[in-house]
């Protein structure tokens, strides 16, 4: 796939946890290479503290992060969609309807995180964690070699290999 830079949306229910980071960090560790979106099924119309705070300690600074419809961003070009909703937890995963590739990196959403503070920052950073290296590797790979196909399967294999379900 030739696109400069690649579009990646990343979507879930709420948009206010787990793609506002994955967003943000797409935007922090794509180099140019890459653009990060954000969108909800159910959008909470907010975005959650935590996820800030977690983008806060680690330096990144989203521009205008902000819980949207995927319908606010159907004119958009999309090269990629990562899907980051918790199947295993009977979270329903949005549907995107356009002929684009599609992953699916299901996470926990640290907003059900309960306990002390502590316990709460810890369930963001592990959030962060796992977006980060799945990213990183995704961002290591030679794209340009990779038909849409052949991108899926990567990014299926590096959520495989680094813990995913």
């Amino acid at each position: 796939m030739t696109l400069q830079p690649m579009t990646i949306l990343v979507l879930c229910t709420g948009n206010s946890c787990r793609s506002i980071i994955g967003e943000a960090l797409i935007n922090a560790l794509g180099q140019g290479r890459f653009r990060g979106l954000s969108a909800g099924s159910h959008p909470t119309g907010q975005v959650n503290p935590g996820a800030l705070a977690v983008l806060a300690r680690h330096g990144i600074t989203p521009a205008n992060p902000a819980s949207k419809s995927m319908d606010d961003l159907a004119d958009e070009e999309i090269d990629l969609i990562i899907t980051v909703c918790d199947s295993a937890a009977g979270e329903a995963c949005p549907v995107w309807l356009g002929d684009v590739p599609k992953l699916h990196w299901g996470l926990p959403d640290p907003a059900h995180a309960q306990g002390t503070d502590e316990e709460i920052a810890a369930a963001f950073e592990a959030t962060y964690q796992q977006l980060e290296q799945r990213l990183q590797a995704l961002f290591a790979v030679s794209l340009d070699e990779l038909n849409e196909n052949g991108l899926v399967a990567c990014g299926e294999k590096i959520h495989r290999e680094l813990g995913g379900h």
